[in-house]
């Protein structure tokens, strides 16, 4: 197994235990906010399965008919959960909506504080997996995980507020509206998981990145290397690379070829440049290409 797919069974796992703690807790306390950041959790934890069964998928070897791979997979799966989430988010406005005014338990305060730990030790192992692994898939999760963060956040907001709604009687909405938000906060992070993804989808390409400009200084540094542009593509948790590659006119074909065949493969096994499949052209004069 994958460090990526590590990554996302340890998040599954305290996805499922933390949806566990909030939706039993929203149902016992009568607390419609903490069912609805119950919901998110859930989310969080069907977005971590759907994105294991794709990054199982994305790592497929490459066939006569897709021979860069199936990274994009990744994309796929990813417009899914976006639309999963929109769902989830317009369920839970309506169900703000629908909800009934009860004053919570002091326990509702050690359970939210139980499962921010648990959320913000997820939160801090995705963000150091992401450093590391240049993944789509994490950072999306990630994101989720963040989002759920803040949700639970609101349902403390909420839980404070009540507990003064016997003497201001307006802070008995308090639990309506925190459902709300929550509700637009899911739907706010679906439409960015969404534009994202399908950006991608169709072949975004890394435009002035740091990590363009490291592989065009290491390309340079290869005897033979005249100039050379680059094109990064994303490609789920890996780049399809496009080089061109000026050289001197007195190189013979031989020389030219072995250059070739140098820069595909040290391109790939640098591991920090997470790069696959790469294309190399070979010109005299760069200008005219």
């Amino acid at each position: 197994m994958t460090r990526e797919l590590k990554a996302l069974a340890f998040s599954m796992c305290y996805n499922f235990i933390i949806t566990i703690i909030k939706i039993f807790g929203g149902c016992y306390f009568q607390l419609g906010s903490l069912f609805a950041d119950g919901m998110h959790t859930m989310s969080d934890f069907i977005t971590d399965l759907v994105s294991f069964i794709g990054v199982k998928l994305s790592k497929k070897r490459p066939t006569k008919a897709h021979p860069f791979g199936f990274g994009k997979v990744e994309y796929l799966t990813n417009l899914f959960v976006g639309m999963l989430l929109i769902v989830l988010a317009i369920y839970i406005v309506v169900a703000g909506f629908l909800g009934e005014v009860s004053i919570p338990s002091n326990v509702v305060f050690f359970l939210l504080l139980t499962v921010f730990v648990l959320k913000l030790v997820v939160l801090v192992f995705l963000f150091s997996m992401i450093r590391r692994i240049h993944s789509q898939v994490l950072l999306t999760s990630f994101r989720e995980a963040k989002a759920d963060l803040y949700s639970t956040v609101i349902v403390f907001i909420v839980v404070i507020l009540l507990k003064f709604s016997s003497r201001f009687s307006v802070l008995e909405y308090a639990d309506v509206l925190g459902s709300i938000v929550i509700g637009l906060m899911i739907f706010h992070l679906a439409i960015s998981i969404i534009i994202e993804n399908s950006l991608c989808l169709l072949g975004e390409a890394e435009i002035d990145s740091s990590k363009e400009k490291d592989i065009l200084e290491f390309i340079q540094s290869i005897h033979g290397v005249k100039k050379a542009k680059v094109t990064l593509i994303k490609y789920g948790d890996y780049y399809k690379i496009h080089v061109l590659v000026e050289v001197e006119k007195s190189l013979s074909l031989k020389q030219i070829t072995n250059l070739e065949h140098k820069l595909k493969r040290e391109l790939v096994r640098h591991r920090s440049f997470h790069v696959k499949y790469p294309s190399v052209y070979i010109t005299t004069d760069l200008e005219k290409e």
